[in-house]
Order: structure tokens, then sequence, then C-alpha cells
């Protein structure tokens, strides 16, 4: 199974669409995403941010343990900052950074799916692989940074435009690469080369 994987830096930057939030993954947000499936009839890329998972749940419990040997320790009001604030902050995280994605090209189908799981629940979006033109890479500019992301372009059908593969912007080439991936493939097994 090929993987492609993302660069992992010590400061880097996660941005929610239009740069209302920003976050800085301190470790970095290098997390892969892999090629589940590549046949001619199938592609499926997967986007598990397993590390960030890893590290907010540690900052959780470590916030919620701090609270409590402080609340212990007689020390209530900085306990409750901890064990509230801290752990609310990291809880808050999760909800926000902690999204499996996939994205399911099926030729035999004639369907693109979009699927997302998180604690918030599950959604799926549908479009029709006949009406996708390529992958694209989304760019986001704060000051000398640039995050980016991955988004599909649909020319025809009711949801022509562009939509993206993930909701926050990371940095490092992940995204290029997941856009080189699906390119690829529709050059090798899309409706443009059955077509020719």
């Amino acid at each position: 199974t090929s993987r492609i994987q993302f660069c992992t830096t010590v400061k880097a930057q996660v941005r929610f669409p239009c740069g209302e939030m920003t976050r800085s993954a301190p470790l970095g947000y290098g997390h892969p995403m892999k090629v589940a499936t590549d046949t001619p009839d199938l592609l499926i890329l997967e986007d598990r941010p397993l590390l960030v998972a890893g590290i907010l749940l540690v900052v959780l419990l470590g916030m919620v343990g701090i609270g409590i040997a402080q609340i212990a320790a007689g020390e209530t009001v900085s306990g409750l900052a901890f064990g509230l604030l801290g752990g609310g902050f990291a809880f808050g995280g999760i909800l926000a950074f902690v999204r499996r994605n996939q994205l399911v090209l099926d030729r035999a189908g004639g369907q693109v799916l979009m699927r997302r799981r998180s604690l918030l629940g599950y959604s799926e979006r549908r479009f029709e692989l006949a009406h996708l033109d390529k992958a694209v890479v989304q760019t986001s500019r704060s000051g000398d940074s640039d995050t980016h992301r991955m988004a599909l372009v649909f020319g025809r059908g009711a949801q022509v435009g562009t939509h993206p593969f993930t909701l926050v912007y990371t940095s490092g080439r992940g995204a290029r690469r997941g856009a080189d991936t699906v390119n690829a493939w529709l050059e090798r097994h899309g409706p443009r080369a059955v077509a020719s």
C-alpha cells in the first residue's frame, strides 16, 4: 500500500476556511494521507489526523489531571481553571481538528463520494464522476506562511464548483500529493481516459 506523507514541521499551521480561525499544532500537524485503494475502477484516499488526536487527548487528560490534583490540594480556583478551561480548550481542538476524511472515486458506479466523520457525526456528499474535471490545491496565505488543502473541481452538473476535501488548511506538500494522485487516476481510468 502506498502512502502520501504530509510534511511534519515544528509549528505547522492549521487554518479554517476564510481564515476565521487559526491554530498552531505545537508538535506539527503531520499526519499521513493513505491511498487505501488504487485500481482502474476505484480510488480511495483516507485522511486520518491520528497524531493530532493523540496530542490533543494527552493535553486533555493532562489538564484534567492537573485540575483534579489542584482541587485535592485545596487550590479549587486554579484546579477548576486547569480542568475546565484547559481541558475545554483541548476538547474543543478535538472537535475542530479531528475528522476522518475519505474520498472515493468509483468508476463502476460513476460516483464521487466525500465522507467526513468526527465526534459530532457523519456526513457524506455525492457527485457524478463524469462531472469531475480535476483536483486542485487551495492555498491560504497569512503573513509569511502558506497552508494548503486539496479540492475537487466539478465543471458540470447541479454541483458545479470547487469542493474542498478537508475543511482545514495544513502546511506541507500533502495537499499537492493528494491532488496529483487524483489527477493521475483520472488520466488513467477516469471518464476522459474511457472516452479516449
